[in-house]
């Protein structure tokens, strides 16, 4: 799993600088005190010119779709040459040597979403080249403050006689702190370029690469170090992917009021980080601490399969997000620049249409796999891990109450109100701990349902916050999980009446798996068809292209 992984993403307020005067103008037009713009001196002298990448300003269908469904693919792979790894390593290894391995990496990676801060949203947010250049100067200046700390760390657990594995395994991986940044800082400037089939292709080879590093590591024995430098292997190719994609790294040192503007900028991102990564470890160690070995093996499974899906789901819509609606707004200044006009209308539009979108889309995954999770279990791993089944269920259709996300995560920083991110983030972190607290004492299943409790009550206050401060149509925010619903129970019919797979294994079951599968997403899709057919959209703005 990457530093990402744990990391929910937002941003901050956008500006444009007109071309004639100094005037800075928001996505609505009016002007903004709280802006990038007015954060950083008016007289910043410019560096070297970046080389911009070719960004059309409309961007075909087919395009998007391909750089959304590679980021789909790679996200797959990632998964499967990642658990690939892991079935090799599990011959090999013991299971203590993967608890060190896991809580080594939880506390790398923690250490890493304070040292990514909010780099790349600021990237995405720049108006100017060197405001791109700063990012990777904070994010070089970040990382190594942060690995001195990491190096105090392993020095005190060195004088506390803390396992020696666990030290070295932590010490090993203390690149990754200062190099992810700079992959966050590469991956903002070609999402910023629309290049999203190119993310794809690094993330593909990336994977490979740490695959391959930690199957010949594990092969000549070199034991729990050949998972950190496999780790390793896959960052040094992602960020060399990123890098020639983009053409340059730019790392330039902020001055002293860019750097308090940079700062400013990601406090909020980095609380949301910091909420998002604790809640997720805390989980996993309180329920290691109160179940036995055998039930928190049956948890991380359902999860390991639940988190495949979202991660599928998640990351192409992050992208997509974010450079729909860059875009969108980019016209709209450009429009507003011409003549008058409500420069807010593209950037809305575009948000109705990539809400529907996403949550259509993910619903249908979700809802396929939720219902078929006992096949998928069954399939991936054995029929003595069937009771995680009902578990990876009830996580799966908790996803699709967190599906609006996708759209929240870049619409606030381009309306200037990444406030509101931390804001939902404490609120989320709040209702997920207490139902989580709640369910503990009745058992793994109540904890699957609580986690899906608490999604569906946040589920409210952040479509209201969309509706009120984010400036979409109640109805129209609403109108595709009402179809998602009627859709799904369409779904949860069929499923009652299709066979199981029974005792099917191997090839066989897959292709029952499949067929299942496949008759379930067809039903989901067909009524989605009649639905929409039947009941059209009432757009309170004009459509815009993908």
């Amino acid at each position: 799993m990457r530093g990402d992984d744990l990391q929910g993403g937002v941003g901050f307020n956008i500006a444009a600088s007109m071309v004639a005067g100094r005037a800075q103008v928001g996505c609505f037009g009016g002007v903004i005190p709280d802006t990038i713009a007015t954060r950083v001196a008016a007289d910043l002298p410019p560096t070297a010119p970046l080389r911009e990448l070719p960004r059309p300003d409309r961007r075909g269908v087919r395009s998007r779709a391909m750089g959304a469904g590679g980021l789909a693919l790679a996200r797959v792979a990632a998964q499967a040459m990642q658990f690939a790894l892991f079935l090799y390593a599990a011959r090999v290894l013991s299971t203590a040597d993967f608890g060190v391995f896991s809580l080594a990496y939880a506390v790398i990676v923690g250490l890493t979403v304070l040292a990514e801060a909010g780099w790349r949203e600021w990237v995405l947010c720049a108006i100017a080249p060197r405001q791109i250049d700063e990012a990777g100067g904070a994010a070089l200046v970040t990382g190594a403050i942060i690995v001195a700390v990491g190096l105090g760390l392993l020095a005190l657990g060195a004088r506390l006689a803390i396992n020696p594995a666990l030290i070295m395994i932590a010490a090993l991986l203390l690149p990754w702190i200062v190099a992810r940044p700079l992959v966050s800082v590469q991956m903002g400037v070609l999402t910023r370029a629309g290049r999203l089939s190119h993310i794809a292709v690094v993330q593909w080879l990336c994977e490979v690469a740490g695959l391959l590093t930690g199957l010949a590591l594990l092969h000549q024995g070199a034991g729990l170090a050949a998972l950190a430098w496999a780790k390793l292997a896959l960052l040094a190719v992602e960020l060399f992917g990123y890098t020639l994609g983009a053409g340059r790294l730019g790392l330039a040192l902020p001055g002293r009021k860019a750097a308090r503007a940079m700062i400013g900028f990601s406090m909020h991102i980095t609380a949301a980080r910091v909420l998002t990564y604790l809640q997720g470890n805390l989980t996993t160690l309180v329920i290691g601490a109160v179940f036995s070995p055998a039930l928190v093996g049956l948890y991380r499974a359902a999860m390991r399969l639940g988190g495949t899906a979202q991660e599928v789901i998640r990351e192409p819509a992050r992208m997509v997000g974010w450079s729909w609606l860059r875009t969108a707004m980019d016209q709209d200044i450009t429009a507003r620049a011409a003549g008058p006009g409500a420069p807010s209308r593209r950037l809305l539009a575009a948000a109705h249409q990539f809400f529907d979108l996403a949550v259509t889309v993910g619903a249908a995954l979700l809802v396929v796999l939720a219902f078929e999770a006992g096949g998928v279990v069954q399939i991936l791993l054995g029929a003595r891990w069937t009771d995680a089944a009902g578990l990876v269920m009830l996580l799966s259709l908790g996803m699709i109450a967190r599906l609006p996300q996708a759209l929240a995560e870049p619409l606030f920083p381009l309306l200037g109100k990444a406030w509101l991110t931390r804001r939902l983030a404490l609120l989320t972190s709040g209702t997920g701990l207490a139902c989580f607290l709640i369910a503990l004492p009745f058992g793994l299943t109540m904890v699957a349902l609580a986690d899906m409790v608490a999604a569906i009550l946040m589920l409210g206050p952040l479509l209201l916050t969309l509706v009120i401060d984010g400036g979409l149509s109640a109805r129209q925010v609403l109108r595709p999980f009402a179809l998602a619903l009627v859709s799904g129970l369409a779904v949860a019919a069929l499923a009652g009446v299709l066979p199981p797979l029974g005792a099917a294994h191997g090839l066989v079951g897959v292709v029952l798996l499949a067929r299942n599968g496949l008759a379930l997403l067809i039903v989901f899709a067909g009524v989605q068809l009649v639905l929409r057919r039947t009941l059209p959209p009432r757009l309170p703005y004009p459509k815009e292209p993908l």
